[in-house]
């Protein structure tokens, strides 16, 4: 779960340069009505802070009910076959992200089409919250457009469901809206240089070819790590039941170096001569089986 959360943090903050177009309008409009002169930097900054507050709880809200469908999914599926297929299909959407962010491929707009459906139901909320002159409104500001159609948001929320499960799923889209939150802070502080900064690009070229990193290292890992969980990796089990008269067996199963099943059995209870056998050397002694 760690790493998930690692690489939802990674994604906020370095694809949050796609956030600049998407989200730049939408900040600017939490100036509407400030007192800006005379008003302290740091009360402007908390302003923005709480915008964000709310926009974070949404994402987590969003991650939960991810991490529920993914699991209600996984719930008819084995848990060998899930966990790296859940895996490769993240690094594929981070591959698609990453490509989008740079430019060179946008896929993911078609995703970000979608969810403009049910965007057109929750957008007039958000006006209900402007002028956002106050700490509860803002926050409500935030809260409604955390729902913006967002591809970066999207591929996260691919990381929250294959987690399976809805607390995790939250966990993973608030570590991604931390990591988002420092570009929305600079965009909120009007900070022209930086913002133009983030436009070029060269930047989102390699910004867009890291995520892209991050996606081939998590397809990598999904398909070793299935890789050696099957069969014939020399892993052993043992399990215990009971047969005949001998009391319980213990019997071990592997796989020998030469690919051939072996199975031992032995006795775990020892058998006194004369009671309940008449060959009691024979009933104690382990016999193996190659």
């Amino acid at each position: 779960m760690e790493l998930a959360i690692h690489t939802a943090v990674m994604i906020g903050l370095l694809g949050s340069t796609h956030c600049v177009g998407m989200c730049g309008g939408i900040v600017g409009a939490l100036n509407v009505g400030l007192p800006h002169s005379g008003r302290p930097p740091l009360s402007r900054g908390l302003h923005h802070l709480t915008y964000n507050a709310g926009r974070i709880v949404s994402y987590a809200a969003a991650g939960a009910l991810a991490g529920l469908a993914g699991a209600l999914m996984a719930s008819n599926i084995s848990l060998d076959t899930a966990v790296p297929v859940g895996r490769l299909i993240a690094g594929l959407f981070m591959i698609a992200l990453g490509l989008y962010v740079a430019g060179w491929w946008h896929a993911v707009a078609a995703m970000e089409r979608a969810g403009a459906h049910l965007w057109r139901r929750i957008e007039p909320l958000g006006g209900r919250f402007l002028p956002a002159t106050t700490p509860a409104r803002t926050f409500g500001l935030g809260l409604v457009w955390g729902w913006l159609p967002c591809g970066l948001v999207y591929s996260a929320l691919v990381l929250a469901m294959v987690s399976a499960s809805p607390g995790k799923g939250a966990m993973i889209m608030l570590g991604f809206g931390l990591g988002t939150l420092p570009m929305l802070l600079v965009i909120g502080g009007a900070a022209e240089h930086l913002i133009k900064l983030m436009r070029h690009p060269v930047l989102r070229q390699v910004v867009g070819a890291t995520i892209m990193l991050f996606g081939v290292y998590a397809c990598v890992t999904a398909v070793n790590g299935h890789a050696h969980s099957t069969p014939g990796s020399g892993s052993h089990t043992t399990r215990q039941d009971h047969s005949g008269d001998g009391g319980p067996i213990g019997r071990q199963r592997g796989v020998d170096g030469s690919g051939q099943l072996r199975q031992r059995s032995f006795s775990t209870v020892p058998i006194s001569p004369g009671v309940g056998s008449t060959a009691a050397p024979a009933a104690s002694s382990a016999a193996f089986f190659a």
